[in-house]
């Protein structure tokens, strides 16, 4: 069967300026497809004008199946590309996934004839999609029985039982030469992604994973992970980022990795991962393999220095933590992305402003700010929506974590966007977190770019605040 499997282009505004990340799951699907002529595009390469793209992949392939996945925030645009698609070729057949699509399957097919869509597979999709495009192959397909599926039947849904979890290790390795283009990259560096683990058995309440996985966490194995990376190596690409949930949940499998890479010499690849400060700051004899491998940038979530809002998000960490593990990570010169959340219920002006101050004190490479967001079916979403304190409710093309949503008890939604934005701007600027920065030392021309791209977006969006006679108001 010709199969071609699609990513969505949408990204948040942020990672525009330094990367293009490619999707995992759909490499990872092609590779779990044996005997099947699969081919993947991700469209974030083509973005924000990629229908050309698209069509010049239906018109050589011409594919019986088309898997589209999607987050929350690009949902309405894996809408948009199914109706381009059903509008080339009504025979064939759409299968959605993702994590939008797993959470929400039920409310999305409330309304059938709406959903141009004629399957969903959920939560983990190897097993399931490949039990799909088996029963299709056949005269009479029998979907009853594949577990994780949601299809039509006359003019309702049926939802299948979900399956279990799956043993990570009977999976196959991801298919990445199924891609009809490449072109990933960070900073300067052509670069691919790859997991050791999946899920987390922390319960922050702003986080979806425990909804796709129960308060889980699964281990792939070391050599797995090996050849993997051999893999990646040998297409060209000179950074790996590292997608796990929260890879530093098992300390001793991540030293483990660590060890295998540079036991295989495969610290000649820089790595970049998402780590938790608790993690960070209580193993330091992790942090010094990390370097040793070659573990150069890593996103740290440390969300918040106010140890009220940890509490209220139950957020493992601590400031304490939070500033061991800064500490580590500089000690070893790892380059630090730092997460910081702002829009608490009870955030002030005061709050989030001497938030961010303390943030900025740890001495981060970058600030990753994010607005606190009600993700659908996370527990802070329905916290938030009974204090009244969601004003885009349901318009999910804004739930990527760099829209405000939310107001507080003490900042309209306004007040609370403007005071972020400027809060960033100004850091750009801040003193010490210029001398120390571990991008501008090593990736000094493209950086600065990228900073200037920043820099030109701030001015503008000041200015048009100050300006509100001259220029547009920002419209939500």
């Amino acid at each position: 069967m010709r199969i071609l499997l699609l990513s969505m282009p949408d990204t948040a505004q942020f990672t525009d300026f330094v990367t293009r990340l490619p999707n995992l799951a759909i490499i990872s699907l092609a590779g779990n497809l044996p005997g099947h002529e699969v081919r993947v595009l991700d469209l974030v390469l083509f973005k924000p004008h990629f229908e050309a793209a698209l069509r010049q992949a239906l018109s050589s392939l011409r594919p019986q199946v088309v898997g589209l996945s999607a987050m929350t925030f690009q949902f309405a645009t894996l809408l948009r590309v199914a109706r381009l698609i059903r509008a080339f070729d009504p025979t064939i057949q759409l299968v959605a996934g993702g994590y939008h699509v797993s959470l929400m399957a039920r409310e999305l097919t409330a309304e059938a004839e709406e959903l141009p869509l004629d399957f969903l597979v959920r939560v983990e999709g190897e097993t399931t999609f490949r039990e799909l495009v088996t029963e299709l192959e056949k005269p009479a397909p029998d979907l009853g029985g594949i577990l994780g599926l949601s299809y039509r039947q006359g003019q309702e849904w049926v939802h299948n039982p979900n399956g279990p979890l799956l043993e990570l290790d009977t999976l196959s390795l991801p298919r990445r030469q199924a891609r009809l283009a490449n072109g990933f990259y960070f900073l300067e560096m052509p670069m691919d992604v790859a997991e050791t683990s999946r899920g987390c058995p922390n319960n922050c309440k702003f986080c979806s994973i425990t909804q796709m996985y129960g308060h889980t966490f699964r281990r792939f194995s070391v050599e797995r992970i090996i050849s993997d990376l051999k893999a990646i190596r040998d297409q060209g690409f000179k950074a790996v980022f590292f997608v796990d949930d929260n890879i530093t949940y098992d300390i001793d499998h991540f030293r483990q990795v660590c060890q295998a890479i540079i036991r295989h010499q495969l610290n000649d690849l820089c790595y970049l991962t998402q780590v938790s400060a608790a993690g960070i700051a209580q193993n330091p004899e992790l942090v010094a393999e990390m370097d040793r491998a070659n573990f150069r940038i890593t996103f740290v979530g440390f969300e918040s220095m106010d140890p009220n809002a940890l509490k209220g998000m139950k957020k493992p960490t601590s400031p304490e933590l939070n500033r061991r593990a800064a500490a580590l990570l500089r000690q070893h010169r790892i380059a630090i992305i730092a997460g910081l959340i702002s829009g608490y219920p009870e955030d002030t002006q005061e709050t989030v402003t001497q938030n961010w101050r303390m943030i900025e004190d740890l001495q981060p490479d970058l600030i990753y700010s994010q607005y606190l967001t009600p993700y659908p079916k996370t527990p802070i979403r329905q916290e938030l929506l009974e204090a009244g304190l969601v004003v885009d409710v349901d318009d999910y093309t804004k739930y990527d974590g760099c829209h405000c949503n939310v107001r507080t008890r003490h900042l309209s939604r306004d007040e609370l966007y403007h005071l972020v934005r400027s809060l960033g701007f100004k850091s750009n600027f801040n003193i010490s977190l210029i001398v120390h920065n571990q991008f501008l030392r090593h990736h000094m021309k493209y950086f600065l770019r990228s900073l200037g791209k920043v820099v030109a977006e701030g001015v503008y969006n000041l200015t048009r605040d100050l300006l509100p006679k001259f220029l547009q108001p920002r419209k939500y």
